[in-house]
């Protein structure tokens, strides 16, 4: 199975990988780092499944774009590009956010969740919190994961 990882997070990435190397190590794994490098590997090599952040900024951060953002909605403005571009990956949001956005447009992840079901039910598979010193995510991971075998 080909697999895109979009984390632009170094601890969060180095443990994803050892994770999932670990558990699923006949997949094909590709990594990138931002919306715009994310979505250009997504076009080119059409993945099976995206494990990607909510945060995510612009551009990869080697890049010397000057002004780099990060968007909080990153992961939905991705999931509607994916939709424009017609490709149809199953994707799973893995964030270490349990809120995104400021007020008066802040969301918890509980009910963003919700919406991305909602708006991408073709595709979305479902958001996993990710903590550092929890395990929890690795095992929701892998059962999404698992999900597509059958």
């Amino acid at each position: 199975m080909k697999v895109l990882l979009v984390e632009d997070d170094e601890n969060k990435k180095s443990r994803i990988l050892e994770f999932y190397e670990g558990k699923f190590p006949d997949d094909e794994l590709l990594i990138e780092d931002s919306m715009v490098s994310g979505l250009r590997a997504a076009r080119e090599t059409r993945p099976d499944f995206v494990i990607l952040d909510m945060t995510l900024p612009n551009y990869p951060i080697s890049s010397r774009q000057g002004f780099n953002p990060m968007r909080p909605f990153g992961g939905r403005d991705f999931l509607r590009q994916l939709r424009r571009l017609d490709l149809r990956a199953n994707v799973v949001v893995l964030t270490q956010f349990e809120t995104f956005g400021a007020p008066p447009d802040q969301i918890d992840l509980h009910n963003l969740n919700n919406d991305l079901v909602k708006e991408f039910p073709e595709i979305f598979l479902g958001s996993i919190y990710y903590h550092a010193s929890k395990s929890s995510w690795q095992s929701e991971l892998a059962i999404m994961r698992e999900r597509l075998e059958g």
